[in-house]
């Protein structure tokens, strides 16, 4: 009876220790350091807010716009994928910056780039539009 009772606390045990490894939380490697996810989403708010100020300011078209906040989403969405562990990996967090850093270059690029702007083909009653070959 003693050996049984030994035995089944044994095993018990076993299975407790086990149980972390099992249900994901041995993170080797991790890089959970909350000040760079917080700067990663700084950024995505700092790339938005340059996408709504490009169209609040004239300086997309509409179809740059639409490209631009696809983009936008899928980072966002792999974002909220990689933290849904409660960790960011190394590659994760690199993997993301690397995403961020081409859809700002495409932000600026497609803000410079001197194509007619959001109001022109986005707006059906714009001056724009009506007035561009109007030489009063």
């Amino acid at each position: 009876m003693n050996f049984v009772r030994t035995t089944l606390i044994a095993v018990s045990l076993s299975f407790v220790m086990a149980a972390p490894s099992y249900a994901g939380g041995s993170h080797r490697g991790v890089y959970c350091d909350h000040k760079k996810v917080h700067k990663i989403e700084k950024r995505m708010d700092r790339q938005y807010h340059r996408i709504e100020r490009g169209i609040d300011r004239d300086r997309l078209t509409h179809k740059e716009a639409k490209q631009l906040k696809k983009r936008y989403r899928k980072i966002r969405r792999l974002s909220r994928e990689y933290r849904d562990d409660g960790y960011l990996s190394r590659s994760e967090y690199n993997h993301l910056t690397r995403k961020l850093d081409k859809n700002s270059r495409l932000i600026r690029e497609y803000m410079h780039n001197g194509i007619d702007r959001y109001i022109a083909y986005h707006d059906e009653y714009s001056s724009h539009r009506h007035n561009r070959y109007h030489w009063d």
